[in-house]
């Protein structure tokens, strides 16, 4: 196998056959993580498929052979990987595959469809994945393979084979059971006791029909599973992957990814799922600092970068134009946004017509002023009065002694409305510090304001 570069292969096209090869598991690898349409899988299937054809085209075949954890070409390793668990070799190798060969007269056609067939085989259970089986249904035009039945096929005389028949009874695959031989049934109830069951297993409890209430327990677990969104269990998955990630060249390709796709949320307007996109970045961050402190601050830098570009103007644009379907998830994203999304909150709360958005709205800023007041009060201005009213009544809702400075502030407002709604609540607190504040109100120029200043907490509007 060990042969000098020239002899059999030239060195330009060994460097392609790596290339290619490399490609391909490159690929395979995000067709198994990320979703079909998504730009960086279009890219590299794009890109392998540009790499192949220009190979096919000056070389008529590429005819691999098949190992364990390597690619061969000419008795020269191509490819290799040693890890089975993700070995692209050893997903067409574990099922018997030897040699793979693709042929000029291939269209891209024919080839996407090959890679989704990998795909599909990668994604299934060992046990149940067949990639052999697979491409015999198939049939490919001008991809072929050859396997060690093949070669055993071709030495059994015809005379001698027999065709094997299973008993298959079709009526069992709607039954939902599964009989347990007699030793397996032996071996569960051992295990019953000897994981400190006071009494064995009842055999008759292991193969009875479900009760109604069992039933029922199941088929909740089954609707609750289904209910999850499948962008949100993608996330959960990509987060998984990112936080055993380990290497930095395979951590910056994934938060690169992460910049990507978050934009591709926004154009969606899936605002609740970008949401919890920087809510997952901010939970890795946060569990990082001290195992990770340098994977941390990367994910820091990636999530600040993502906050700092978003275009509030686009997101106003979005919002005042009705094309914000969740309400409640658009509010969550600004409210992960931070503090450079207050300005827009307060715009929006003014300008909304839709009694949901401005309702998720009010709770938005009612949020901010349970985590702080300055930064609530401080959005406050008489060019948007509905915006102070609203703070007002966050700030009355509160029942809070610490409120009071906060609602003499608006004692210099030039909006009547807004000066008389800061008297309501001020009157209606029974503490000596909103006394002492109203008394400002007493020389008030609308009379209203001062007949509501002069009103005690138990007097009313």
């Amino acid at each position: 196998m060990d042969k000098k570069i020239g002899e059999t292969v030239p060195a330009a096209a060994l460097d392609a056959l790596k290339d290619i090869t490399l490609t391909f598991a490159n690929a395979m690898g995000m067709l198994k993580i990320y979703p079909p349409d998504h730009s960086s899988v279009v890219s590299v299937r794009n890109e392998l498929w540009i790499k192949l054809a220009a190979f096919l085209q000056s070389h008529w075949e590429l005819d691999i052979e098949v190992r364990e954890t390597a690619f061969i070409y000419e008795g020269l390793i191509i490819y290799e990987d040693k890890n089975l668990l993700k070995s692209l070799p050893y997903l067409f190798f574990k099922d018997g595959l030897e040699r793979l060969s693709f042929r000029n007269g291939l269209d891209e056609a024919e080839f996407s469809d090959f890679l989704d067939l990998v795909k599909t085989d990668a994604l299934l259970p060992a046990e149940e994945g067949d990639i052999v089986n697979a491409l015999w249904e198939r049939e490919f035009l001008h991809i072929g393979y050859q396997t060690a039945v093949d070669y055993l096929e071709a030495k059994i005389p015809a005379f001698d084979r027999k065709p094997w028949e299973a008993p298959v009874d079709t009526a069992a695959f709607t039954r939902g059971r599964i009989d347990l031989a007699p030793e397996d049934m032996d071996a569960i109830l051992k295990a019953s006791l000897s994981l400190g069951m006071k009494d064995a297993l009842d055999p008759a409890d292991l193969t009875a029909p479900l009760d109604k209430k069992e039933t029922q327990f199941i088929e909740t677990l089954l609707d609750t599973e289904r209910a999850i969104p499948a962008e949100k269990e993608f996330l959960d998955l990509f987060f998984e992957l990112l936080t055993l990630e380990d290497r930095p060249a395979s951590i910056a390709t994934m938060l690169q990814f992460l910049i990507g796709h978050h934009g591709e949320l926004l154009k969606k307007g899936d605002y609740g799922h970008a949401a919890v996109l920087l809510a997952l970045m901010d939970a890795l961050i946060k569990e990082g600092e001290r195992e990770a402190p340098t994977k941390s601050r990367d994910i820091d830098l990636i999530a600040r970068r993502i906050r700092e570009g978003v275009s509030l103007t686009g997101l106003k644009s979005q919002a005042l134009g009705g094309r914000v379907e969740d309400p409640a998830g658009f509010f969550r994203y600004l409210a992960r946004i931070g503090g450079r999304a207050l300005p827009l909150a307060a715009d929006l709360f003014e300008e909304l017509e839709d009694g949901i958005a401005r309702s998720e709205n009010f709770s938005f800023l009612k949020e901010i002023g349970r985590q702080n007041l300055d930064a609530l009060v401080g959005l406050a201005r008489d060019s948007l009065p509905f915006l102070s009213k609203g703070i007002i009544a966050i700030l009355t809702q509160m029942k809070d002694r610490r409120t009071i400075p906060y609602l003499a502030r608006f004692k210099d407002s030039t909006v009547k409305a807004v000066r008389l709604e800061a008297a309501r609540a001020l009157a209606a607190l029974d503490d000596p510090l909103a006394r002492k504040i109203l008394r400002s109100f007493a020389a008030d120029p609308d009379p209203e304001v001062r007949e509501a200043a002069r009103r005690g907490p138990d007097q009313g509007p």
